[in-house]
């Protein structure tokens, strides 16, 4: 586990009336929202394997951020927009504009990051947008990925949790890959669990997506 999954702030610009960040120069393949769900043309959509692998890279440097530096951090800004994929579609965390330094007493506020992940898993399992606000004129309200999944949950309709086509296209939905796609959505649903506290700690996270990508490894169907 490392801190590699972040973009390396190489220096400041302070010859302008608002600093400028100078950030390392890095060969993106799109945003991890320009390659869910057809979203952005001229970006091949993410197979299985490389959104559980997305999914498990994100919460290491989530766990980096807790458990490796001398104090905590919390991102605060995790979103499909601000995480870049490289050449192999690992991720690579930007804009920390939103992040904090945190005491040891205020560790459980690190379980907000938890829930972005959470946010995140459902996003790559669904293709969907997190949130997807209503057109101004229209007076519907706005949709919201999570609260959608845990009302189909709830009232036990799950065929309504419209997967990502990409991910069950053309290869056979075996038992085993059933699994895994149920096993990332029962983790998403608990890291989004409103109640801070009932949250899994990041280390528990990392070992359940840890668990779920090495299946994905194995299931030649994936």
């Amino acid at each position: 586990m490392n801190g590699h999954n972040a973009l390396k702030l190489v220096g400041v610009c302070l010859d302008t009336e608002i600093p400028i960040l100078v950030f390392e120069s890095f060969k993106s393949s799109g945003t991890l929202g320009d390659r869910m769900g057809n979203r952005t043309p001229g970006f091949e959509p993410l197979p299985w394997k490389h959104r559980v692998n997305i999914a498990f890279h994100l919460a290491c440097s989530i766990a980096y951020f807790r458990l490796q530096l001398p104090r905590f951090v919390v991102h605060g800004g995790l979103k499909p927009s601000s995480i870049l994929l490289d050449e192999h579609n690992v991720p690579v965390l930007t804009d920390f504009s939103s992040s904090k330094i945190i005491s040891h007493k205020e560790g459980h506020d690190q379980k907000n990051d938890v829930y972005s992940i959470g946010l995140l898993i459902l996003a790559l399992l669904t293709g969907k947008e997190v949130c997807d606000s209503p057109p101004i004129e229209k007076s519907s309200k706005a949709y919201y990925l999570v609260d959608h999944v845990k009302e189909c949950v709830t009232s036990e309709r799950l065929k309504e949790i419209m997967l990502d086509p990409i991910v069950v296209v053309g290869r056979p939905l075996t038992t085993e890959k059933a699994k895994e796609l149920r096993d990332f959505r029962l983790l998403a649903l608990e890291c989004t669990r409103d109640q801070l506290l009932e949250r899994p700690r990041i280390g528990d996270v990392l070992n359940r997506l840890g668990d779920i990508e090495l299946a994905a490894l194995n299931n030649k169907h994936c």
